[in-house]
């Protein structure tokens, strides 16, 4: 068992997560030659080795992997943006649809946020936020497995290194 998914179950346990039975690799194999995508290695190992999603301690939900919130059709294409985004800001709002293309929503926040995983592009397998007024990756970068072991860490400042231009 490769030591990051060790130490990350044993921060699980230590914490009281319940996570859900853990599905097969044909299963993910499965639901990426039916939707033509190839999801980022790391979600797969969270998925395959550690749980099928999982309440989280502040109360959000990390969703089952049939439960995936994505667009069948614009998740295949690429993920353009490679710095933060607010369009609220922006008068040029052209990119706009473009937001919901090469990524998919793992947990829902509510109030018009949530955090999602790139698929495609040069992000590919970073953990990105979603609000209603814009889109930031995680400062410093963070994958998967990161993002997830520094919240099960009791961090939440997913953002400590960001720099506003």
């Amino acid at each position: 068992m490769d030591m990051n998914i060790k130490r990350i179950k044993d921060k699980i346990e230590h914490n009281g997560v319940y996570v859900n039975e853990a599905i097969s690799k044909e299963k993910i194999r499965e639901f990426e030659k039916k939707n033509n995508i190839c999801l980022p290695e790391e979600l797969k190992l969270f998925y395959s080795e550690i749980g099928n999603g999982c309440k989280m301690i502040d109360g959000y939900y990390l969703r089952k992997f049939e439960e995936l919130v994505f667009d069948i059709y614009k998740v295949k294409e690429e993920f353009i943006f490679t710095n933060y985004w607010i369009w609220e800001d922006d008068d040029n709002e052209d990119f706009v649809d473009k937001v919901e293309k090469g990524n998919i929503q793992l947990i829902d926040i509510g109030d018009g946020q949530s955090w999602n995983i790139i698929i495609t592009g040069k992000e590919r397998g970073q953990m990105w936020l979603f609000t209603d007024i814009g889109i930031q990756p995680c400062a410093p970068r963070r994958g998967f497995l990161s993002w997830f072991e520094y919240w099960l860490d009791g961090n939440d400042d997913y953002f400590k290194e960001f720099k506003y231009d």
